[in-house]
């Protein structure tokens, strides 16, 4: 559906030379058709599969080559990804006679509540959390996923539907939902005991189907990777484009889960990232927290925070490592947490190029690459309203301190991309292109970032009246 629109064949033609005027009207095209198409179409599971194809290629490209594909990658996930779902028919008014639905609703719960209680400890909501009740850092855009209290009712949402489409096996209605119903259930005994003492084997089922899902959605990645016509070539069997659209589906809902309650799911936060968490080792977890904690307060350099870092990455793999960093980064006090410096050391020094520091930091690269992103878009939202007032002046002196301070630390050759999307967004604000220029043809050069907000300020006030 989607490589067939001539306006998308007129983005692929977009160079480093290109206009910025040309790039937005390009993405426009693109989202306008993609529109028509997908209220058009009768068959929304391929819609949703040739959406994801695109979305995944997009994320894929280098910026410098293709300037638009940020944004039009952005547009996608706002605009059309929430259409996809839009008219779906709701399948609560169905009634559902699965002989097994109470202890279904049990092992959701269960489940549910084991990864609430790991994402607690990241948050530092738990005693064994060294930063517990000593303070956080300051929320200034939406927290990633891993931080944020309703990234686990997102988690329960899909569990619930994969229990539905996938978990309904006799393995496990013989070894889970049997025993239970009979053993608990009907003697009125307290089902957390069932679940302590199966603990083990109720984890390894589960991380059985984990590993199957994962294994999917690297499938549905490797594709978004491969040209269109490469993919539609290979024709896979309906087995397994009912697996694929179950997991794109899933994962498109817990995408729309994140823009509805405000906070960063990064792409890499998928099926690896769920089964990471429901088997997370807290108390390892907690002592590394601890480890870079004590590095960060007592250390007399920055080499020995660096060290630190370097002996945990040996210790644990890329999705441990990444979740100890942004936790000991953003939960505790002060002197102790985990400096910008630091966490952007861990991401640079973990690959040569970019492509294998976002392999072997895949959530860390994730969060430092959209801080400057979402900073830039948060300053245009104000900066768009119609009418303002000296306290929104004082809001945007903070969140451009902000996005300097961000600026001035990020390495910007390996976040290249994400410096051309932040360009983009201020040119489309005639108030904001001073910034804009200052990113793309000054270098983000730190000398003049003052000048380039004060031309910002006084066109602004300008606007709204203020002056």
């Amino acid at each position: 559906m989607a490589t067939s629109l001539q306006s998308l064949q007129r983005f692929a033609t977009l160079t480093r030379q290109s206009e910025l005027t040309e790039v937005r009207a390009a993405v426009a095209a693109v989202i306008k058709d993609l529109k028509g198409s997908v209220e058009k179409t009768r068959e929304p599971a391929k819609a949703r599969r040739s959406i994801a194809d695109l979305l995944g290629f997009l994320n894929s490209l280098n910026a410098t080559i293709h300037p638009g594909r940020a944004e039009l990658a952005q547009a996608i996930s706002r605009d059309i990804i929430p259409l996809l779902y839009k008219n779906q028919p709701e399948q609560t008014s169905e009634v559902d006679d699965y002989q097994y639905l109470q202890p279904e609703y049990l092992l959701v719960n269960y489940l549910s509540s084991v990864l609430g209680d790991h994402l607690a400890l990241l948050r530092g909501e738990l005693e064994d959390h060294p930063g517990f009740r000593k303070g956080k850092r300051q929320d200034v855009v939406q927290p990633i996923c891993v931080l944020a209290p309703a990234f686990v009712s997102g988690l329960r949402d899909l569990l619930t539907s994969l229990a539905v489409t996938r978990l309904r096996t006799k393995k496990i209605e013989t070894s889970i939902y049997e025993p239970l119903q009979r053993d608990y259930l009907r003697q009125g005994r307290n089902s957390a005991k069932f679940f302590d003492e199966q603990q083990a084997e109720i984890s390894d089922e589960i991380n059985k189907h984990l590993a199957w899902a994962e294994t999917i959605e690297d499938n549905l990645r490797q594709q978004a990777r491969k040209t269109s016509s490469a993919t539609e070539a290979e024709n896979p069997d309906e087995a397994v484009n009912h697996d694929e659209d179950m997991i794109q589906e899933l994962l498109d809902k817990l995408k729309l889960h994140s823009e509805k309650h405000d906070y960063f799911l990064p792409r890499v936060a998928g099926f690896r990232l769920i089964a990471k968490l429901f088997n997370l080792a807290k108390p390892e977890i907690a002592k590394a927290i601890k480890q870079l904690h004590d590095a960060t307060r007592y250390s007399e350099n920055h080499t020995t925070v660096v060290q630190q870092l370097d002996e945990l990455v040996s210790n644990f793999d890329e999705y441990d490592f990444d979740l100890i960093a942004l936790s000991a980064h953003r939960i505790g006090e002060k002197t102790a947490c985990l400096s910008p410096k630091a966490l952007q050391d861990a991401c640079i020094g973990s690959g040569r190029t970019t492509e294998t520091m976002i392999q072997a930091r895949p959530l860390v690269a994730a969060e430092l690459g959209r801080l400057p992103i979402h900073l830039a878009k948060k300053i245009r939202e104000i900066v768009g309203q119609d009418h303002g007032d000296l306290d929104d002046i004082q809001t945007l002196d903070g969140l451009f301190e902000h996005f300097r301070s961000n600026i001035h630390d990020i390495n910007k050759t390996r976040f290249e991309a994400e410096l051309k999307s932040c360009s983009g967004i201020f040119y489309g604000s005639k108030v904001l292109t001073p910034l804009g220029k200052w990113l793309e043809s000054e270098g983000a050069q730190e000398g003049t970032f003052f000048l380039r907000m004060q031309q910002v300020q006084i066109s602004l006030k300008k606007k709204w009246g203020l002056t």
